[in-house]
């Protein structure tokens, strides 16, 4: 019979009198899409914790998200969750420290970050 502590990684088990095994994951980076564009990148430990979190941003945000037709009905905005690109990775790397947090967790804008990194590079001298 398997130990159900080991269906979740990062839980606690005990292995032998008194000994007890931590099993410990790193964050993922994962990217939030509105309309098909990256617009924010984070970090947290479970795709569903990020599914949860990015539901939650949209409710918060719904009044900037959502546009009209042009017979003023609302068009809901696309949103899809992802695992974050390399080029999205560095760009939280890059501005999470300036992050404003939601719910405890850093989300970095993609404009922002980028913006950032811009501003960065242009005192930095380019090798070719």
């Amino acid at each position: 019979m398997s130990d159900p502590t080991l269906r979740r990684p990062g839980w606690a088990r005990q292995r032998d009198e008194g000994e007890v095994l931590v099993l410990s994951f790193s964050p993922s980076t994962f990217t939030l899409e509105i309309d098909g564009k990256p617009t924010l990148v984070f970090q947290t430990k479970w795709q569903g914790d990020a599914d949860e979190l990015c539901r939650d941003w949209v409710k918060s945000h719904w009044d900037k998200l959502v546009s009209k037709d042009r017979y003023g009905n609302d068009l809901p905005p696309i949103v899809k969750v992802r695992m974050a690109r390399s080029t999205e990775k560095s760009a939280y790397d890059a501005a999470a420290e300036s992050a404003e947090p939601f719910r405890d967790v850093k989300m970095v804008r993609l404009a922002t970050a980028t913006e950032q990194q811009n501003e960065q590079d242009r005192g930095k001298p380019h090798i070719r």
